[in-house]
């Protein structure tokens, strides 16, 4: 007690009451060997929020069940001369993972991820973990006080999740630094202030990158939400523009109903709006979804397709263009954003209830939109809920993460949900946790002077925004061997974003928003939408009515259709 109250000693200095830190944070030192030990501190929010928080958190669990595997045998750090070890060494190996990675279940040296065929879950886990700090509130010395917290848990990394730690991450950034720790930012952007030269160039390194000035510590994660907006708009615009069909049976429902026609007027209407404007962190996302409403409209809307449901019944089906909720058009050119004040487009908000109490929704519904995503934070539980002057309730698509788990359940509204446009944190942080600096060894003890082990490959991103890989800015939606059941998403997956056609999108849609200006009025704008839609479909050989995910990397109609069925557990196609 006497050593927590010598180390807690440091929060005074800050002004902060040693009650509150304590009462926030498990009692405990980081867990893992020395130079391996990551600590997550939360944005004020609870660690299991099922959101940013315990995204993040997830990420440290997942890396510490697998330290075993990424073991070399000197600094070289090349493939070759990776450690490797035999079944009778499993005790050896799993010394170097944290013991709460593997709480509830067997060690294994070549699956460390949990299975769930195997009834397998990170639940225990998460209740041995200690590699957390709750932050009690949103006040700059209680963010001081948690960065202090998990630096004094000895953390060899820390990381951080969501804008809100964007006022004090300079701070811990100070702090990190000295102590020759990594501190990767997630969802926020540091400024580097990259070396230029006389000419005002950017000077680069011996591998081509710009040389860091300050803060060549931190890693920071800008997410390229324009994929995952088209991800979740190209996934819902497929499973919606489809004759109805049971989800539970793969029959076609009786009647002429679509999928997605919540307000029964016999045809799909998909609208976005975004809290405040912000053309890297809202905009993005809304930008995305319209690109892929649009080019729903340009290869698919007019084509006559032959559909067979599980039982064998056919229908000739042809959809309709999609509407664009927001003007009420199906027609590209009515899509404008006046300026950032635009009411039709912004709540000028984050606050729950807004959405609806601004007009937006209600304005929404007046056109009859049947698809609502909302870029606004917990805004997305007003699309859920009760609507001013609804006659009908919409479906939804959710933001950053996987919404029908969390809003969908709070709400009751599981069946209303198609997918979300999410930022992969768990997968980019875990990523970058081998690409840090401060995580490379394991050291002998607390002095760090004498190595024991290599961890990690010789990749380095401390210093640099970090390259987007192709998992980091997706969907939610279910692959095809999941089948359907209340509390999942309604749609499947419609894009690789490492194949063809998809790797093509991933590669070039950021690129065409980040040159499309930078006002909302530039960018939400039929040209920016239009160019974004030419760079598709440029020098591509393969009929859109022939895409698959499998070969191109996003599916086609027919293609979406065969696989929905295989995801209902019933056999069926097209002809």
């Amino acid at each position: 007690m006497k050593k927590l109250i010598t180390g807690l000693s440091l929060f005074v200095s800050l002004g902060v009451t040693t009650a509150t830190v304590v009462s926030c944070i498990p009692a405990k030192f980081a867990e893992g060997l020395v130079g391996q030990r990551i600590v997550f501190i939360t944005d004020g929010g609870n660690i299991r929020d099922k959101s940013f928080n315990e995204s993040g958190w997830d990420s440290i669990i997942q890396y510490g069940a697998q330290i075993h595997q990424n073991l070399y045998q000197n600094n070289n750090r090349q493939e070759g001369d990776k450690v490797t070890f035999t079944e009778d060494q499993k005790d050896k190996a799993q010394s170097f993972d944290y013991a709460s990675s593997w709480a509830g279940r067997e060690f294994r040296l070549d699956q460390p991820m949990v299975d769930p065929s195997k009834s397998e879950s990170w639940e225990p886990a998460k209740k041995a973990s200690s590699n957390y700090v709750e932050t009690a509130g949103h006040a700059m010395t209680d963010y001081y006080a948690s960065y202090k917290m998990g630096l004094y848990k000895k953390a060899d990394a820390i990381l951080i999740a969501g804008f809100a730690h964007a006022g004090s991450v300079n701070k811990l950034i100070k702090w990190t630094e000295k102590e020759g720790k990594t501190l990767i930012f997630l969802d926020g952007v540091i400024d580097y202030a990259y070396k230029k030269n006389a000419q005002q160039q950017f000077e680069l390194d011996q591998d081509g990158r710009k040389i860091p000035t300050k803060n060549k510590n931190t890693i920071s994660v800008q997410f390229d939400s324009e994929l995952s907006g088209f991800n979740a708009a190209w996934d819902a615009a497929l499973w919606a523009n489809m004759p109805k069909i049971d989800m539970t049976t793969g029959q076609w429902v009786p009647g002429n109903q679509l999928n997605g026609d919540a307000s029964g007027d016999g045809r799909i209407s998909m609208g976005a709006f975004g809290g405040i404007s912000a053309k890297t962190a809202v905009d993005n996302t809304i930008w995305g979804y319209l690109v892929a409403v649009q080019l729903f409209n340009t290869i698919i809307a007019g084509q006559n397709f032959q559909l067979t449901d599980a039982t064998g019944v056919v229908k000739n089906f042809t959809p309709q263009k999609i509407q664009f909720g927001n003007v009420g058009s199906d027609e590209l050119s009515q899509v404008k954003v006046i300026n950032k004040a635009d009411p039709t487009w912004y709540t000028h908000s984050f606050s729950i209830g807004d959405a609806n109490r601004s007009g937006l929704l209600p304005n929404l519904i007046k056109n009859q939109t049947d698809i609502i995503m909302g870029v606004a934070g917990p805004q997305t539980n007003d699309i859920a809920k009760e609507i001013t002057g609804a006659t009908y309730r919409p479906f939804v698509i959710g933001v950053d993460t996987d919404q029908v788990l969390t809003v969908g359940k709070d709400t009751k509204a599981e069946d209303r949900f198609i997918t979300s446009s999410t930022k992969g944190l768990t997968q980019a942080a875990f990523a970058l946790f081998k690409k840090s600096r401060s995580l490379k060894y394991i050291y002998k003890d607390e002095s760090k002077k004498e190595i024991v082990g290599y961890v990690n490959g010789p990749e380095i991103e401390d210093g640099f925004l970090a390259k987007q890989e192709p998992d980091w800015t997706i969907s939610s939606s279910r692959a095809s061997d999941d089948k359907w059941m209340l509390g999942k998403n309604l749609a499947i997956n419609a894009l690789d974003f490492r194949k063809g056609i998809g790797k093509k999108i991933f590669d070039q849609l950021p690129k065409v928003y980040q040159q499309a200006g930078d006002t909302p009025e530039q960018y939400i704008s039929a040209h920016a939408i239009s160019e974004a839609i030419r760079m598709i479909m440029e020098e591509n050989n393969v009929p859109s009515s022939h895409w698959t995910m499998t070969r191109d990397g996003i599916d086609g109609y027919e293609s979406y259709f065969t696989r929905l069925l295989a995801s209902l557990n019933r056999a069926g196609g097209q002809k």
